[in-house]
């Protein structure tokens, strides 16, 4: 449990908000409060309202957090990735297993019914922009043979179904220990059936 020392320098914010990712995965949505933040993080009520309106503000710096970590992941892998568009497709599937690994916690609570709908505004905008634009260039690689010819919309369920699941099954431990490398190398195997049908 973290001490009063770790909150001299103005840590006491991000203490609290890891605190409530844990508090979020033991309780769920419905269940997470102030109070059970505070005991986790080892301070007083008074101290989590301080920081926290109430327990909506508190979700909505959670979701803030995990859009913001995700999307930069995302970016950062669409930089790095080649200019071939099926290449673009497959490393947000493994930019998205990557994240998961780095940050579980994360993936977690946005996979926890409800809270990416408290992502704020801004964030969702910069979001669907993204996903606008990656969807555009897999319909001129489909327009112009690179990838399948079948529906687009079936292609990005199936997509983002094997790497939810692929994610999940490593963050549950079902793979056993898996780091970075690892990580990567599933990814990689799984998105390389993408695209072809």
């Amino acid at each position: 449990m973290p001490t009063k020392a770790a909150y001299h320098h103005g840590n006491l914010k991000a203490a609290l908000v890891t605190a409530a990712f844990k508090e979020l995965a033991s309780e769920g949505l419905d269940g997470i409060t102030l109070r059970g933040v505070a005991r986790r993080a080892g301070v007083s009520a008074p101290a989590v309202y301080r920081h926290f309106a109430d327990k909506e503000a508190l979700l909505v710096a959670l979701a803030a957090e995990c859009a913001e970590r995700l999307g930069a992941s995302m970016v950062a892998a669409m930089e790095a990735a080649p200019a071939d568009p099926l290449e673009r497709f497959r490393a947000n599937g493994i930019a998205l297993v990557r994240f998961a690994v780095a940050y579980p916690e994360h993936f977690r609570a946005l996979s926890t019914p409800g809270l990416a709908d408290k992502i704020p505004a801004e964030q969702k905008a910069r979001e669907r922009a993204f996903l606008d634009t990656e969807r555009k260039n897999l319909e001129e690689a489909q327009a112009s043979g690179v990838i399948a010819p079948f529906p687009l919309d079936e292609l990005m369920l199936a997509a983002n179904s094997a790497m939810m699941g692929l994610a999940h099954a490593i963050i549950q431990g079902r793979l056993g220990a898996v780091d970075d490398a690892r990580a990567t190398e599933l990814a990689i195997a799984v998105t390389g059936v993408l695209g072809h049908g």
